[in-house]
């Protein structure tokens, strides 16, 4: 017994200790303020320190986070949530039914920036029995789920108001797997791992996210080891890990790289040369995105179909295959479109995709096109779409989500992120909006979006990927599993 004990104690000792803090470098944290929450730009922060009703995990299912089981009703304008009751939040108070109707309150709701789908009064109702909560819907939301659900954390109603926005915002409280420990606006925001959480405990002890706006500046601290983790957008970042020898993992959902129309984003437009199909399907087939995707993206990219569904979803139609690469068809589909000559426009891509911007310039140049490239910050880029504030018959190289029901949105044109405005788009929309049921809705998908999405093509999907591209140093184990709105940093496992 003591020569085992002896043996174990050394065995202790030789093992190598796990690492206890790690540092995030990533590309920006919107505001850098934690209420409102925002749907894009800080739920890396939100998402850690808060936990939504329900999880979007990796590979894409949903599954429960602090509910024991949801229910919805036929007609999608109920839903059902029975609460766990084991979650603590940060300041020790227990999770309450109250707590989720603070947090969905339609005077709340109405503040987070990107949640449309529950704004506008469109949550009638919320109602609490014991710890069960019943929300109540005007009208059904598309993809509620996994758009709204699994982004909304839901935060201590006693705390906020107690402290109000501006001391939430100072010291945010939440339920998540990591609290809050420090933020250095512009520089880092610091958190632990939250030794009560209900669900898998961080094996992470302390995470520093450290804002680095610049991609080569993010995997230079990677080499240097001043960063043990980086955020990457898919592109050239991909290829500079595989040349450094670092880890790459793709991380997040289905995600297209698209060329929207500046003149079809509103219904009142003036009739204009992008309302032929012939001309924004030309813009594709003149382009050989196999070898764009080579270049720019190190095998981490393919050729897109269609709008809204990836290809790599489940329910995808393979019949839907991408447009081949035709130089002479692109030319005669201009032709027959009135533009013999060819076609020339101003083209508007952000700074962050300036490498396949410039080789799409070079690929419309073989086929008689003559893009005016102009390259802004992406912040400027978003707020030109969302805010309509472009002028001119331009072209945008922007990017969106394609998973399938929650990406149908882009088609909705009174959306504040439409991609495309039509009366007949509109009515696709509509009558998906009315299909609630998670199977009916995949039916839906296939059989009636899909032959609408070949014969308009509203907008122009280029290539498609997966969100990002995390790249790991010597001090990362794995990451295998994710939540796809937030990383999931309870499943990192440090060496």
């Amino acid at each position: 017994m003591r020569r085992f004990l002896l043996a174990s104690a050394f065995a202790a000792l030789a093992a190598p200790a796990m690492a206890q803090s790690l540092t995030f470098a990533i590309n920006n944290l919107g505001a850098e303020t934690w209420w409102p929450q925002d749907i894009s730009a800080n739920k890396y922060i939100t998402s850690n320190i808060g936990d939504p009703l329900v999880r979007l995990a990796s590979p894409y299912a949903l599954e429960p986070a602090l509910v024991k089981e949801w229910t919805s009703a036929p007609d999608g304008l109920s839903f059902t949530f029975t609460l766990r009751d084991d979650v603590l939040f940060h300041d020790g108070s227990k999770l309450t039914a109250e707590d989720v109707l603070f947090s969905y309150a339609p005077a709340n709701v109405e503040k987070f920036v990107g949640f449309t789908g529950i704004k506008g009064g469109n949550i009638t109702a919320l109602e609490a029995h014991g710890n069960t909560v019943v929300m109540r819907l005007g009208k059904p939301v598309p993809g509620i789920r996994d758009n709204y659900f699994v982004r909304a954390s839901i935060w201590p109603k006693a705390y906020v108001e107690k402290v109000g926005i501006e001391g939430f915002n100072k010291h945010p409280v939440g339920a998540g797997p990591f609290r809050f420990v420090e933020h250095v606006k512009g520089q880092y925001v610091k958190l632990a791992a939250w030794e009560k959480y209900y669900g898998d405990v961080p094996k992470l002890k302390e995470v520093t996210f450290r804002i680095v706006p610049e991609p080569a500046t993010r995997l230079a601290m990677l080499r240097t080891g001043e960063a043990d983790i980086t955020y990457n957008e898919v592109g050239a970042s991909t290829g500079e890990l595989k040349k450094y020898g670092f880890r790459g993992q793709a991380y997040g959902q289905p995600f297209q790289a698209a060329l929207i129309f500046n003149s079809l984003l509103t219904l009142d437009r003036q009739p204009g040369r992008f309302d032929d199909v012939r001309v924004r399907k030309a813009l594709i087939m003149a382009v050989d995105r196999k070898v764009i995707a080579d270049a720019v993206y190190f095998g981490a990219a393919v050729p897109a179909a269609l709008p809204v569904v990836a290809t790599s979803m489940p329910y995808y139609d393979p019949k839907y295959k991408p447009m081949a690469t035709d130089v002479a068809g692109a030319k005669k589909l201009l032709a027959e479109a009135g533009h013999p000559d060819g076609l020339s426009f101003d083209f508007m891509a952000g700074t962050n995709n300036k490498d396949l911007a410039v080789l799409l310039v070079s690929f419309w140049q073989r086929a008689g096109i003559k893009a005016n490239l102009n390259l802004v910050d992406p912040v400027t880029l978003s707020r030109a779409w969302w805010q309509r504030t472009v002028p001119g018959d331009q072209v945008m190289l922007v990017g969106g989500l394609a998973n399938g029901m929650a990406s149908a949105v882009y088609l909705n044109s009174k959306s504040g992120v439409a991609m495309y405005a039509g009366a007949k788009i509109d009515t696709v929309y509509n009558e998906g909006a009315a299909v609630v049921d998670p199977a009916l809705q995949e039916a839906w998908l296939r059989d009636k979006l899909l032959p609408v999405m070949e014969a308009e093509y509203p907008y122009a999907p280029v290539l498609e990927y997966q969100e990002g591209v995390l790249g790991f140093g010597p001090k990362v184990k794995s990451w295998t599993r994710f939540d796809l709105h937030s990383f999931g940093l309870q499943w990192l496992e440090p060496k």
